[in-house]
């Protein structure tokens, strides 16, 4: 299993920097595409992955990083689209009561994975933005190396057994660790120039983000019924578990820097 995520990672990484890096239409619509899937994912799990009403659902979420790329104006417009286009669609399906199910998962994917990881698009047309979504991918891929490696070596007491059985308290400290540190050596490497005290609060802040957004997916997942949204990603699961942490880093980034940093 760990050869075939070294493998996996070791293609899919280049991938994705060279995606963040050129930005721009690219960017936006590869997050689309990745949305996407990732409905797509949660609706097989569901048994619902053919069904029209999640595919236009899907495709409501996905329209939301394009609409990033020209604007939080734009985004805004677009989320409110896609909530009424997925609830006057509702009205279309028949018996609303066999169908509230599949609208709540709509409305979910339209907010969870639309909405959020429209923040790619923007954090990366703000200022400096390919160095800060940088900044966020990298330091959760570094987050989740620490958990992973102290987890597995020293890993003994369950933190969420009934969400995720092999997450556990020495992970999360080792995810802490690796968090921290890597938001100081990646504001020196990518020159952000962030003062000590912001630092300090996203090193802080982001590993436990970070955390939760795995688990919120795995809660998901759980809820579901299935280890892994697909087997899209060998070793790594599918499209959904590849966002999990990043559709909560990128907005809290993208956020704390508009509210505080800027």
């Amino acid at each position: 299993m760990l050869a075939t995520r070294l493998a996996t990672a070791a293609v899919g990484i280049p991938l994705v920097l060279a995606v963040v890096w050129v930005g721009d239409a690219l960017l936006a619509a590869v997050a689309a595409g990745a949305v996407f899937i990732a409905c797509v994912e949660l609706a097989a799990a569901r048994g619902a992955a053919r069904a029209p009403f999640a595919l236009l659902a899907a495709a409501a979420a996905a329209v939301l990083p394009p609409a990033a790329f020209a604007g939080l104006d734009w985004l805004a417009g677009a989320t409110a689209g896609a909530v009424i286009l997925v609830s006057a669609a509702l009205t279309l399906t028949g018996d609303p009561k066999v169908n509230l199910e599949s609208w709540l998962w709509g409305v979910a994917g339209v907010l969870y994975f639309g909405l959020l990881a429209s923040h790619f698009v923007l954090l990366r047309e703000s200022g400096n933005g390919r160095d800060w979504l940088l900044f966020v991918v990298l330091t959760v891929w570094i987050t989740d190396t620490g958990a992973y490696f102290v987890g597995r070596l020293v890993g003994r007491h369950k933190l969420a057994p009934a969400i995720s059985p092999a997450k556990t308290w020495e992970g999360a400290f080792g995810s802490a660790a690796a968090g921290y540190a890597a938001v100081f050596a990646l504001d020196a490497l990518l020159g952000l120039g962030l003062a000590i005290e912001h630092r300090v609060a996203l090193g802080l802040l982001l590993p436990p983000v970070i955390t939760f957004g795995d688990l919120a997916e795995s809660a998901l997942k759980r809820a579901l019924g299935v280890k892994d949204a697909s087997g899209l990603v060998p070793g790594h699961g599918g499209i959904a578990d590849r966002l999990d942490s990043l559709l909560f880093a990128a907005p809290v980034v993208y956020w704390y820097l508009r509210w505080v940093v800027f």
